[in-house]
């Protein structure tokens, strides 16, 4: 600065300093550059992540829950056969195999798959057993392990209190069972 600037400064009639105006991007971004930072790609990599991991464990099937349905539906629907048994007066029998189960009825002799009935038709295991047991007080009665072997049978009572049983389903990771109390209403044990 010249003496005569500092002789007016001090005097208070110098015209103030102006600065030149701020550059209103940051000082990491030029004029010109546009993009991400290394951060700002981080965060949404890691958001990916979390959300991918989300998704995936909350749509993977769990094949235990799987078989334990099953299993609540061969439940309700062997309640219902009972019933049907008791108030039809016709014997109603369900079969069973690895491969899936029926509700099968005898008609002048004659086996007959209950194909027209809405909820007691052949239905398939979602996922093929590897075991298939009946037991009836606690005493086991007949076991399934060969695909090629004949259905087991279990005859459902027309009595209304009827032995304690139950249906042991299998497929090689989970075991699930099915009790039956002397009323025949089924539930999953536990």
């Amino acid at each position: 600065m010249s003496e005569k600037q500092e002789d007016r400064l001090r005097e208070g009639s110098a015209t103030p300093l102006v600065l030149p105006p701020r550059p209103s991007q940051p000082s990491h971004r030029r004029a010109g550059h546009h993009g991400f930072t290394l951060l700002e790609l981080l965060i949404v990599i890691v958001l990916i992540a979390v959300a991918t991991s989300v998704i995936t464990l909350g749509g993977a099937p769990d094949p235990r829950q799987a078989l334990i349905e099953q299993a609540q539906r061969l439940g309700l629907l062997l309640t219902l056969a009972s019933d049907e048994v008791r108030i039809r007066q016709q014997p109603i029998s369900w079969e069973g195999d690895l491969k899936g189960y029926r509700f099968v009825t005898e008609v002048a002799g004659q086996r007959q798959l209950l194909t027209d009935d809405d909820l007691l038709h052949e239905r398939a295991w979602p996922q093929p057993l590897t075991r298939l047991a009946i037991s009836r007080d606690g005493r086991p009665q007949q076991a399934l392990l060969d695909p090629g072997a004949p259905a087991l049978r279990l005859p459902i009572g027309r009595e209304w209190v009827q032995p304690r049983w139950r249906i042991e389903l299998a497929d090689g990771a989970v075991d699930v069972a099915v009790e039956f109390d002397e009323n025949g209403i089924g539930r999953v044990a536990n």
